[in-house]
């Protein structure tokens, strides 16, 4: 009896630490990233006792709440055959209304940061916008709740409409596959568009999901890219689009005016254990290497928690960190390691504004979209060759005027272009008449 009641007080705290990590996952990350980390941590990456507390609750699968799904209502009613719809012109000059149609907004998510800079641009110019949270089986969000996380954690004010709502609108953009499903059963008197910000059948094994992803670039909407790479991926499915340029927010990343730039013996890791584009395995064992060539350096870890891996060089880990604080790490480094495998990360320009070297697998996700830019070290995708990066760059004799050097010349890429060309874009497509 007293065995029994002690394995069920170990049961009872691990689901109590695993509610709480849930919760804390959810808020930081956002939903997309628990699911993750649920799988993660029933394939036995996180420890057995998690995992054997997880293994007794049993359920019955159901395709209509299977999670990072569409509904299934959207995904039956769609039919390629049929003819795409050609919605009236407005007039030129006229006051748009738009639509974002979003999933279910978290916490300092890249996605809906990039997609809240084009909506204040929007704002700005006069434009009527609004959300609208497509839920796809992850975690149920109300309006309320979507227009309150927008604002906290974006800074943006905006209505968050139903998706029953969107009769009235000029413009409905949808943000990732998912969406797409449900914009496409929208009323077809909107001019649909598809901001694409990575190729997202690649986010899963090739099996159901990568071809409901991959179908969605047939569905006839206008796309609008973040980078060329994307824009000719989709190309390859027949579908018609314009990219913008990827910039970086220099009010925020770039050194203070006249500052002398300091580093210290630093280098940093983006990592995301639980985003498999992120290439967290490939980076840490890149960093395995240069911490026995460079023990003198501190390697500071930001992006997630760890909790659960085991790290095996000296290290700090930041765990999910705010603006302010990245800018202080990049500062400081002297060296960031961002690995991206599928479209490129908004990282390397921020970093390099920030003055620090911004070691990049190669490969034109990256190369096509953000070009050759002093600051940038290009190396393959191994952890040999991306611990030679990093020790490049720590070994450069200048590495402070480097620093100075690389900051100062990308002085010009802020996010404005971007804004202005999709706005453009948008307001061409949406008239008639080119910008």
């Amino acid at each position: 009896m007293k065995e029994t009641l002690l394995v069920a007080m170990s049961m009872l705290n691990t689901v109590r630490r695993l509610s709480r990590a849930s919760v804390r996952t959810v808020r930081q990350e956002g939903v997309g990233s628990l699911v993750r980390k649920a799988t993660m941590l029933v394939r036995g990456r996180v420890g057995d006792t998690a995992v054997a507390a997880v293994s007794l609750v049993s359920h019955r699968h159901e395709l209509g709440k299977l999670p990072l799904m569409p509904q299934l209502a959207d995904v039956l009613t769609v039919d390629l055959d049929k003819p795409a719809a050609t919605p009236s012109l407005r007039e030129p000059g006229a006051r748009l209304s738009i639509v974002w149609v979003t999933p279910p907004v978290g916490a300092r998510g890249g996605g809906h940061t990039t997609i809240s800079r084009f909506a204040k641009y929007f704002q700005a110019q006069g434009h009527d916008v609004s959300f609208a949270v497509y839920e796809n089986n992850t975690m149920p969000q109300t309006s309320d709740a979507a227009r309150a996380m927008l604002k906290k954690s974006y800074g943006l004010d905006v209505d968050v409409v139903g998706m029953d709502e969107l009769g009235g609108a000029d413009v409905i953009i949808a943000t990732s596959w998912e969406t797409a499903y449900g914009v496409y059963n929208a009323p077809d008197t909107a001019h649909k568009f598809y901001f694409v910000q990575d190729f997202e059948p690649s986010f899963f094994g090739v099996g159901s999901r990568y071809k409901l992803a991959e179908a969605t670039y047939r569905f006839g909407f206008y796309g609008i890219t973040a980078g060329k790479w994307l824009t000719q991926r989709v190309a390859e499915y027949g579908m018609e689009a314009d990219w913008f340029d990827f910039g970086a927010d220099l009010d925020v990343y770039a050194p203070p005016s006249g500052a002398v730039v300091t580093k210290k013996k630093q280098i940093a890791f983006y990592a995301r254990p639980s985003t498999e584009r992120r290439g967290f395995e490939l980076g840490m064992l890149a960093l395995e290497v240069f911490a026995n060539r460079h023990p003198e350096y501190e390697i500071v870890i930001f992006g997630s928690d760890l909790v659960g891996w085991h790290v095996p060089f000296p290290h700090t880990n930041l765990g999910l960190v705010e603006e302010h604080q990245l800018a202080e790490i990049y500062h400081e480094s002297v060296a960031c390691l961002v690995l991206s495998l599928t479209n490129v990360s908004l990282l390397p320009l921020e970093l390099v504004a920030a003055g620090c070297v911004a070691v990049v697998n190669e490969g034109e996700n990256n190369t096509m979209v953000l070009g050759h830019v002093d600051g940038i070290e290009y190396t393959d995708a191994l952890p040999t060759s991306l611990a030679a990066g990093l020790s490049r760059a720590v070994e450069r004799a200048d590495a402070e005027s480097w620093a100075a050097h690389i900051a100062a010349s990308v002085g010009d890429r802020s996010w404005q272009q971007g804004v202005e060309k999709v706005e453009k874009i948008i307001v061409g497509r949406v008239t008639g008449v080119a910008a």
